[in-house]
């Protein structure tokens, strides 16, 4: 009976997260398993735009790599601070979590366009710091 306390503490954990942290799981377990290739998922704005690959727009926020200690440890983090913020600062408010990680997600896309097309070569500075504060400022 050792599955049962397993079952109720998956059954506890807030929908984004879940939603989320199982995405990350299966989309490693199908490159994994070679149902898909790593290719098919990383972000290419090319392949976007010139042959309509919209599914990398999400993809290339669920693949962490392949199983390892890296992967664990990313899941982990990823799993422990969504749910931190799901039952914390956004308690009942499950709409505004997905809402903020949607507004994330999208800020890092658009500042990598911005990068990406003046050729500015500094998305690991000042655009990534735009993003996080921006977040913050949506969070409270």
């Amino acid at each position: 009976m050792a599955y049962r306390p397993l079952q109720e503490e998956f059954r506890q954990i807030p929908p984004v997260t879940k939603l989320y942290t199982c995405g990350c799981i299966v989309t490693t377990i199908a490159v994994q398993l070679e149902i898909v290739s790593p290719f098919q998922l990383y972000f290419n704005p090319d392949l976007i735009f010139k042959q309509f690959q919209i599914w990398r727009l999400a993809t290339t926020f669920l693949y962490f790599g392949n199983f390892g200690f890296h992967f664990f440890f990313n899941v982990l983090f990823t799993y422990r601070y969504c749910r931190l913020l799901e039952e914390g600062s956004f308690r009942g408010r499950t709409a505004d979590f997905f809402v903020m990680f949607l507004f994330g997600g999208t800020l890092t896309i658009v500042s990598f366009y911005i990068d990406y097309f003046l050729e500015l070569k500094i998305c690991g500075s000042l655009t990534t710091g735009a993003v996080f504060k921006s977040m913050e400022i949506v969070a409270r």
